[in-house]
């Protein structure tokens, strides 16, 4: 028997499938058919099942957002699409354990093809659709399911000049020049250019005005891109089914067109790959040494959850290259060291997600010097289809958030980078593989930097009191910038951004965001890459803290002074002092007055100062009965033949420097603290009303182990540069 849907007198008769479910049953290789000018409409999310038959299209057939599911077990031929036009399905289902369903002609999937049971031949008619709306996908195949043959997968690619991380999921597949660059043949809306310098027609590479090179290749062993210089290669590595898809850098500037080589031009464009498809379980042996990267492209036509892969030897951590992203794309990093399966990402305004796109490369670092590999298998796929990457466009941590923007020539704001710092007791003040290294972008970049590492993610135990988040950027150009400062459970925190350039501290808004301003002018010292730093400091109520003491003499006695921060529950203050700077007995009791939180100064005179050196500190008492004591100062009596400048003790501890001064100039005394790699730490000025005494500096920033310099600049505008060494 043989169903026919026609039409008569030109008019076009249309079957409307308006029920839920519509079952077609024909037996033994019967036919569903459609004949010239008769038009098939499925409307709304309806089935249409095709049991043990042939589907016939030499009319017209409009599937509407409906699955066509081939479907039988008993017929002797094998069912198939055929006829003279191709068929678009929105989804279709293979679910056919005898014989299979072969395509005898086009079919066009627009959602999701999905092949339960037995199997599909495609014979290189099957395509994989992606548009500015859908991309179409393969949904997890099941273990006794097949596809044999080729097809085509497509990959929309919207207007915009910009670098892409992609890949052709696929094996034993054409060469680039056959496929991406269409071989060497203009269709509008069809693939791009790949250009290099040397373009001959025998390694297959666009000539460009520029000779730019637009396509690049990861190269674990050195850690860099390497380009492209040849194109008439396979777009796969391998041709045995077994992640055989090689992953590409490629900077899109839109299809064929020659217009295109202008910077002021750009369309729309669909890149096409002919091959067979990946299923199945696909491994992807990785850079083993530890820290290495490596760039993996996603093998399979299917979006898939970065989560549920399986990582041997892994961070659970990937970058990407988001195309929206400044003028020509930027890098985007997330991670989830906790295995919560909630990712952490950099540029909080990227539309990336845990979710990797069909098409979509990505890059993923080693753990430790052993075998390290990706697996992917067929559970992983999921059904978020992210468009958006493809269009323009221990107890709960802390987080700061920092997003870089260009402010374009209409004051609109341009996402260009962006960086996040969290704090956590799980992690360590190291820099080790909980922070996430910088990758660096064509344009501006901002990163953190501690300990000479450039770090996009950069994780810290909970602040005690004070800490310092020291900013690094670079490749910027004179213009208007933003920073967009966001906070997450900072209360009991005051969070300011330094500027160096401007000498400004500017709050920042803890339970919301601060947008904060500012221009690379024509001074260099606008664009120096170390111009900004964050300071976070805990208010909450703390433990009195004694932020300078000083002695000095006045005439044959000894001044001692001390001020001090977050007074509460204070008691008295011994002034205790020693010869030797070991055995200090107590010389004098001050009552505490203030108790108010506040900043309270306080000052007690040794009348009996001993001939030589003497050494003084402050100890605290609370009315629980807890102590502290201050750091000890030193003053020197009687004549002084010498000048004399120095740090005692060195080594310092607690971040606290004393500045020893010997018959130096009474006023005002200007200070900076650097490292090893020049970077200012710390600056202020400090006021010292005699020659002889200690000059406390309180570093708010935490001074790791390691040698320091600290600048001294006199009243008499005379430079000393002392050797500070930390513990």
């Amino acid at each position: 028997m043989k169903t026919s849907i026609y039409s008569a007198n030109n008019f076009t008769k249309t079957l409307l499938a308006t029920f839920f479910f519509f079952l077609v049953n024909v037996i033994h290789a019967q036919e569903i058919s459609i004949n010239q000018r008769s038009h098939i409409v499925l409307n709304g999310n309806v089935s249409l099942v095709v049991n043990n038959a042939a589907f016939i299209n030499n009319g017209n057939v409009s599937t509407g957002t409906g699955t066509v599911k081939f479907t039988g077990y008993n017929d002797t031929t094998g069912s198939y699409i055929g006829g003279s036009n191709s068929t678009s399905f929105y989804n279709l289902t293979v679910d056919k354990a005898a014989y299979g369903t072969v395509l005898k002609s086009g079919a066009d999937i627009i959602n999701t093809l999905t092949v339960s049971t037995g199997t599909l031949y495609t014979d290189s008619n099957l395509t994989l659709k992606s548009d500015a709306a859908f991309t179409a996908r393969l949904a997890p195949v099941g273990a006794a399911a097949y596809i044999t043959g080729k097809a085509n997968i497509e990959r929309y690619i919207p207007a915009r000049r910009a670098w892409r991380m992609l890949t052709a999921p696929l094996t034993d597949a054409g060469s680039i020049f056959n496929t991406w660059q269409n071989s060497g043949v203009y269709q509008p809306g069809l693939n791009t250019f790949v250009t290099g310098p040397n373009a001959t027609g025998a390694n297959g590479l666009d000539a460009s005005p520029q000779n730019n090179v637009s396509m690049k290749t990861w190269n674990s062993a050195t850690q860099q891109f390497n380009n492209v210089t040849n194109t008439k290669v396979a777009i796969s590595a391998g041709n045995n089914g077994s992640a055989d898809n090689t992953a590409y850098f490629i900077f899109v500037r839109g299809d064929r067109d020659q217009a295109n080589f202008s910077t002021a031009t750009c369309n729309t464009t669909t890149l096409t790959s002919n091959g067979r498809l990946q299923t199945g379980t696909q491994v992807f042996n990785v850079a083993g040494a530890p820290g290495a990267y490596t760039m993996v492209g996603n093998p399979y036509a299917s979006p898939i959850d970065f989560s549920t892969l399986t990582k041997t030897n892994l961070v659970n951590r990937f970058y990407v290259w988001d195309p929206s992203l400044n003028m020509l794309g930027g890098y985007v990093m997330l991670d989830d060291l906790s295995n919560s399966g909630t990712y952490n990402k950099t540029v909080t305004g990227s539309s990336q997600t845990k979710d990797i796109q069909s098409g979509q490369a990505f890059l993923v670092q080693t753990k430790n010097n052993a075998a390290a590999s990706l697996t992917f298998n067929e559970a992983n796929k999921s059904s978020v289809n992210n468009n958006l990457m493809f269009r323009p466009a221990s107890g709960s941590s802390q987080f700061l958030r920092i997003n870089l923007n260009i402010v374009t020539a209409d004051s609109s704001l341009l996402l260009a980078d962006g960086i996040f710092a969290e704090y956590n007791d799980n992690f360590s003040e190291a820099v080790n593989q909980d922070d996430a290294a910088k990758f660096t972008n064509i344009n501006e970049n901002i990163c953190f930097v501690r300990n000479g590492s450039g770090l996009a993610a950069e994780r810290r135990p909970f602040i005690s009191e004070i800490d310092t988040l020291f900013l690094k950027l670079w490749k910027t150009t004179p213009n208007k910038y933003q920073f967009d400062i966001v906070p997450a459970d900072f209360a009991g925190t005051n969070i300011f951004v330094e500027d160096t350039y401007l000498d400004t501290t500017v709050p920042v808004n803890e339970f919301g965001t601060t947008a904060y301003n500012f221009t690379i002018d024509g001074n260099a010292a606008s664009a120096h890459v170390n111009r900004f730093r964050i300071i976070l400091k805990k208010y909450n109520v703390l433990p009195v803290t004694v932020s300078s003491v000083s002695a000095v003499l006045q005439n044959n006695n000894v001044a001692v002074e001390w001020k001090v921060e977050n007074e509460l529950n204070i008691t008295k203050y011994e002034v205790q002092k020693s010869v030797t700077g070991s055995d200090f007995s107590t010389t004098g009791v001050v009552a505490a007055t203030g108790n108010n939180n506040l900043h309270n100064t306080y000052n007690w005179t040794d009348v009996t100062a001993a001939q030589g050196t003497n050494f003084y500190r402050i100890k605290i008492y609370d009315r629980s009965g807890v102590t502290k004591y201050s750091s000890i100062v030193k003053v020197v009596t009687g004549k002084t033949v010498t000048s004399s400048m120095g740090i005692y003790p060195n080594p310092v501890t607690n971040n606290i420097i004393n500045l020893e001064l010997g018959n130096q100039p009474k006023g005002i005394y200007k200070m900076r603290l650097t490292n090893t790699i020049g970077q200012v730490l710390y600056s202020s000025s400090m006021n010292s009303n005699s020659g002889n005494g200690t000059l406390l500096i309180n570093v708010p920033v935490k001074m790791s182990p390691g040698i320091y310099q600290l600048e001294v600049i006199t009243p008499e505008n005379k430079t000393a540069v002392e050797t500070v060494v930390a513990e």
